[in-house]
């Protein structure tokens, strides 16, 4: 084809570009359509950033300590005492365990080695126990291949040692009332309101363990003094190393058992859950006692009166002055608590100081709780719990100091808030 007709001439720069085109349209192929990224299957877990002592300064902070930030999901806390705390939660199996010794400001990763894996959340109590900063314990059950073990640390996390336990069945209860003496419960069997029990005790920190009680052969027509197959425990607690309390879940009401001799017998507690006020109640839900002072003779337990036909739970306490043996039923006045944080009872730190939430109102009382008092709205917590609508844990360890975490299960999130006045002011850890 000639480039030269009469009277008009073709530039050169035109014929390269449609030739160009040409070529292109007979030797390509329409583009792919762009790939949609992967969708992620859950959201990730998100929580709050904490600045973390480096692994290199043992624990030990000061101005010249370097520091970094992370971010991580917490699922569980314990107070220890006015400054210092535990936090933790399970990612991609690895149990992440921070301890903070200064309110929050920094904290220190004392989680143990990631070669044991955790397929669950620890909880405070049933995997996890420490009586002191430096004393803890943490407990990993037995799932498939693996066997429970027992993680022990006398040095505050920088160190853990591992010991075996004798015992696949699943763990419910933990406690320890000093750093040797220990005691462990494990289930198997269950339903709804019944379990076999076995429970074993340590003399040497958790090195080694021996069974010194179980169930599997109860006859009801036989005297016997184990504690009975009926009822899911709630909780454990030893006053010293000869005097114990399990609570049971045992349908429409809860039972204690008392041991006097390092729990080699148990007898039933007194029936003072039965009284007037809980008789319209359809169940009535309670926890392990809990003492205040070290003589161990003031403790308290809540009680709850749920109402099955709309789920609600109306909150009222059992006190002692003399280490159980009695116990003093406190009406509180709260009304129900519905919704998904009803199941958050009061929390108490001695006889007579002790808080609730309701919906986004923290409430106080100094009088054991005859009387509650709503605390002056703190703007923190209002917006934190309208973002993180559920409540995992309320403690105070002072008249002062207490911690709250909440999250949005849904979304995988936490945060974590302390007040150092008595609930008046809330700040993100």
């Amino acid at each position: 084809m000639s480039s030269k007709m009469p009277g008009f001439k073709v530039p050169a720069a035109v014929i390269t570009v449609i030739l160009t085109l040409l070529i292109l349209s007979a030797c390509s192929s329409p583009p792919p359509e762009p790939s949609q990224p992967p969708q992620p299957t859950e959201a990730p877990e998100v929580g709050q950033t904490i600045t973390l002592i480096t692994p290199d300064a043992k624990n030990i902070d000061n101005e010249n300590t370097p520091k970094y930030q992370i971010q991580t999901r917490l699922t569980d806390f314990r107070l220890l005492n006015d400054a210092v705390g535990l936090a933790w939660g399970v990612t991609k199996n690895e149990l992440r365990i921070y301890m903070t010794k200064n309110n929050g400001k920094t904290w220190s990763n004392i989680s143990p080695s990631t070669n044991v894996q955790f397929l669950a959340n620890p909880v405070y109590g049933k995997d996890i126990f420490f009586t002191d900063p430096s004393n803890g314990w943490i407990l990993r059950s037995a799932a498939g291949l693996t066997e429970t073990v027992v993680l022990r640390t006398t040095d505050g996390g920088n160190s853990w040692k591992v010991s075996s336990f004798p015992d696949a069945n699943t763990i419910s209860s933990i406690y320890f009332n000093s750093p040797s003496h220990g005691w462990l419960m494990t289930s198997w069997d269950a339903s709804a309101t019944k379990e076999s029990k076995a429970l074993y005790a340590t003399v040497d920190g958790g090195a080694t363990w021996s069974m010194v009680m179980q169930n599997e052969q109860y006859n009801p027509n036989l005297p016997n003094n184990t504690i009975p197959i009926s009822g899911v425990t709630t909780g454990m607690i030893f006053k010293d190393s000869i005097h114990g309390f399990v609570t049971l879940q045992t349908g429409a009401l809860p039972k204690i058992y008392m041991t006097k001799d390092g729990a080699a017998t148990w007898s039933q507690g007194s029936e003072f859950l039965v009284n007037d006020q809980l008789a319209g109640c359809d169940r009535v839900i309670t926890g392990e006692p809990v003492f205040f002072d070290k003589g161990n003779q003031n403790g308290w337990m809540p009680a709850g009166c749920q109402k099955e036909k709309d789920s609600a739970i109306t909150y009222n306490g059992y006190f002692t002055a003399n280490g159980g043996e009695n116990w003093k039923f406190v009406s509180f006045g709260l009304g129900s608590q519905t919704g998904i944080n009803r199941h958050i009872a009061p929390t108490f730190f001695n006889s007579q100081f002790g808080w609730i939430l309701k919906q986004n109102l923290l409430y106080k009382t100094t009088n054991q709780g005859q009387t509650w008092t709503a605390l002056p709205v703190s703007r923190v917590l209002q917006s934190k719990l309208e973002e993180y609508p559920e409540i995992v844990k309320l403690q105070f360890i002072s008249s002062e100091v207490g911690w709250l975490l909440i999250e949005k299960k849904e979304d995988r999130r936490s945060i974590l808030l302390q007040t150092t006045n008595g609930g008046i002011n809330w700040r993100v850890m």
